[in-house]
């Protein structure tokens, strides 16, 4: 695989010298020439000859998020004389491929079509129309716009069957993983924006959904991508404020493993499954609202997903289906477990934690794993959700008490498990995070037990410390679920100093948020 770092800049000295300054970063540079227009074949064959990297040469117009203003003849004559000054590709749209005509070798040409208003079901024309209009030696590109996660897996799929050396992959923040996965899937190129450097500013991307250099370079394993290249990733909507990616994704680095982790936010789970059935998909983590739809596609359920009804873990079988479990009933008891011993020793609190009362707040996946971890430690449990339906519906399948929402304050607990969104980061419309319950709600001296992790310090954990409770924050229970899921997709044990220098470093990039996972 390479990679294309793609430029684009208002005039000639900028473009040219960023792109100078980040060669080193990317395989191949690509001039965006949009908004410069032609610098004189002198100053082409100048470049060519400093630039470390091989060029390609690019004038797009409207058709493909380009901005030229010049007439077609202007366009072609620019890339002829790129292509006799030294460029290694230039870049022609499929609709003036045959006005273009062949180009002076070595250079070769990269035919492009991109669609800008979606993903059409049938990839496969669209290549058959692209490929009517090609000479020998060149390149398809094919790029379409994703709305969704759906799209994304389409255009992989049929990357997999397409003709060797053809380049693709999805525009739009949607289709952000495809230019990640691209390569597993057989694309030669994908492409990346300029990196962010120190004391100047930032090239704007040439296309949205486009990655950062940078940023692209971090998702990527030691040795770079491959055809086997393990694919993991974590799912739900929306997921994109998630630390997962790049905690899972430093703990294979570290790991040296031959794998790649990434977000998908797909709008059904079943279409999403259905579409992820290439063999390198190896791992999913399952967050909101997908945890039940993941357990009712799992061929096989261990014990503490079946407990719950729900599963936040997929890992893919020999023969394609997948076996579910649920690390956040793991990472819940061991929360409380940890946590229990120094608080039930203060005089007046329960001495062992079946003689311990549970309020669990929330009724969605991250719910059932506090009451199924509670009930698997002996605890009495009860749950309050909003949903007086949906609340009494779960109290009744986990053997629970169903509390009203406005009866939690006058509700006897030791143990406050919070599951809801609420206070997070992620989720807050306008200022700062809320309290799920009112502070009189909190019981003095309780252990409480927040599923939010962005910011660190909750607005309930904040109350709860005034009112003398011992606190267990979101991240211990991300970080212990992320290491059970670790040690389920790859067989190995993370280090767990590596995991929570990691989680911290997400939270400082500023992704994280509400979600398990």
């Amino acid at each position: 695989m390479a990679i294309v770092t793609s430029f684009l800049a208002g005039d000639w000295n900028t473009l040219t010298r960023r792109a100078l300054q980040q060669a080193h970063l990317a395989d191949l540079v690509e001039l965006r020439m949009d908004r410069v227009g032609h610098p004189g074949s002198d100053a082409l064959r100048a470049f060519f000859k400093e630039c470390p990297k091989p060029v390609i040469v690019t004038v797009h117009g409207q058709e493909a998020f380009g901005g030229f203003k010049g007439s077609v003849d202007e366009r072609l004559q620019l890339l002829h004389d790129a292509a006799r000054a030294g460029a290694r590709f230039v870049d022609i749209d499929w609709s003036l491929s045959l006005e273009l005509g062949e180009v002076e070798p070595p250079c070769h040409r990269i035919v492009s079509r991109h669609e800008l208003d979606g993903t059409p079901e049938d990839l496969e024309a669209l290549d058959e129309q692209v490929r009517e209009v090609l000479y020998e030696g060149d390149a398809v590109k094919l790029v379409t716009h994703a709305r969704c996660t759906e799209d994304g897996l389409r255009m992989l799929r049929y990357l997999r069957r397409a003709r060797g050396g053809t380049i693709a992959f999805c525009s739009g923040r949607a289709g952000s993983f495809t230019r990640v996965l691209a390569p597993v899937f057989g694309s030669p190129f994908t492409y990346a924006a300029p990196a962010v450097m120190p004391g100047q500013d930032a090239l704007e991307p040439t296309a949205p959904g486009q990655l950062r250099v940078g940023e692209l370079l971090g998702i990527l394993p030691p040795g770079g991508l491959s055809h086997e290249t393990a694919v993991l990733g974590v799912v739900g909507n929306p997921v994109h404020t998630s630390a997962s990616p790049f905690v899972h994704g430093m703990a294979l680095k570290h790991g040296h493993l031959d794998a790649v982790y990434v977000a998908f936010e797909p709008h059904d789970f079943d279409r999403f499954l259905d579409l992820a059935d290439d063999p390198v998909f190896r791992g999913l983590s399952v967050t909101a609202p997908f945890k039940q739809d993941a357990y009712r596609r799992a061929k096989q359920v261990d014990q503490e997903a079946k407990a719950v009804g729900a599963v936040n873990t997929l890992v893919r079988r020999n023969d394609g289906s997948w076996t579910g479990t649920n690390t956040d009933v793991t990472a819940v008891r061991e929360c409380l477990e940890r946590a229990f011993g120094p608080w039930s020793s203060e005089p007046g609190r329960p001495v062992a934690l079946p003689l311990a009362r549970v309020l669990v707040l929330g009724s969605g996946g991250a719910a059932r794993a506090a009451i199924g971890a509670a009930r698997r430690l002996g605890a009495t449990v009860a749950v309050a959700g909003r949903d007086a339906g949906r609340t009494l519906e779960l109290a009744r399948g986990m053997e629970a008490q169903a509390v009203a929402w406005d009866a939690i304050a006058s509700t006897p607990y030791d143990i406050l498990v919070h599951c809801t969104p609420v206070g997070s980061e992620a989720v807050a419309s306008e200022g700062a995070p809320e309290l799920p319950i009112p502070v009189d709600a909190i019981r003095s001296g309780s252990l409480v037990v927040d599923a939010v992790y962005r910011p660190l310090k909750t607005p309930l954990l904040a109350a709860a410390r005034e009112r003398a409770c011992l606190c267990v924050p979101g991240a211990e229970w991300f970080v212990r679920q992320a290491a059970a899921q670790f040690r389920l997709f790859t067989g190995q044990e993370a280090d767990d100093s590596l995991l929570r220098a990691s989680f911290e470093g997400a939270l400082a990039q500023g992704a994280g948020g509400a979600k398990r996972g």
